[in-house]
């Protein structure tokens, strides 16, 4: 009889502790708060150029198959993809392909988007326009910007195409339709005592630099916090995070989720 009520013991401890696990969103993370609404991310052009058509066109194929969706899928751990396929895209611009090559400006601070490892240039947006090049038989080219300053690299003629280019920054640039959807969450430790917002209440929180401006959009907020410490890429700032050097961040939900896969 004790041996039945310790293993009806144990088995209720085991269903109250299910949900507790629950909260940990996957790989030492979990989000605790929405911080910003909904953000897209575009191709960015010199204005008038014309490849942007031949590059909108790709991605509207790629996106009527699963290619992107699977690439997204790979890096993100869900469905991100927000432009609308269309087959025979490509066939629709009713003209010949020019043969080419494409310079592709990336900022390798956006991990995982783009960043640079022992095998080269890597991330999503570095995926994604390989798919784009052998769609449009091109040959591909990587060109590490700032995107802060994509239209000066685009008008400069060092780069062709600036990569996630968030709406924020589009100005008077052409661009294609938005191909990535995101926003801005705070994030924590799954085996911190912060679950919410208001946990970070005096706390230390991370933010890169290049979304320091976002971070500001709430000063409220900011002025609850213990201090903010800025990080230079999004690598350093969920290290900064696992090691205990700050309690929060602030990060582009693409951003979380390839941490929290």
């Amino acid at each position: 009889m004790r041996a039945f009520r310790a293993m009806v013991c144990l088995f209720l401890c085991i269903v109250l502790l299910l949900p507790l696990a629950a909260c940990d969103d996957g790989g030492g993370y979990r989000v605790v708060d929405d911080y910003s609404g909904e953000t897209n991310y575009y191709l960015a052009f010199r204005k008038g150029d014309r490849l942007r058509d031949y590059v909108t066109a790709a991605l509207q194929e790629l996106a009527a198959g699963s290619t992107l969706q699977i690439l997204s899928s790979n890096w993100f751990g869900q469905d991100l993809i927000a432009v609308e396929g269309q087959s025979g895209a490509i066939a629709a611009l009713e003209e010949e392909v020019p043969q080419r090559s494409v310079t592709i400006g990336v900022d390798l601070t956006n991990m995982p988007l783009s960043f640079f490892s022992d095998n080269g240039y890597r991330g999503f947006d570095v995926e994604l326009m390989g798919y784009i090049c052998g769609q449009l038989g091109w040959d591909l080219v990587v060109y590490p910007i700032n995107i802060a300053d994509a239209k000066i690299e685009l008008n400069a003629g060092n780069i062709d195409v600036a990569m996630s280019v968030p709406e924020s920054a589009i100005g008077d640039l052409d661009t294609s339709p938005a191909y990535l959807t995101s926003r801005y969450v705070l994030v924590a430790r799954s085996g911190s005592h912060i679950r919410r917002r208001s946990g970070l209440k005096g706390k230390v929180l991370g933010v890169t630099v290049a979304n320091q401006d976002v971070l500001y959009t709430n000063e409220k907020f900011v002025r609850s916090l213990g201090s903010v410490v800025y990080q230079t890429n999004t690598e350093s700032l969920f290290q900064a995070l696992m090691k205990g050097e700050v309690d929060g961040v602030l990060a582009s939900s693409l951003v979380a989720a390839y941490y929290m896969r």
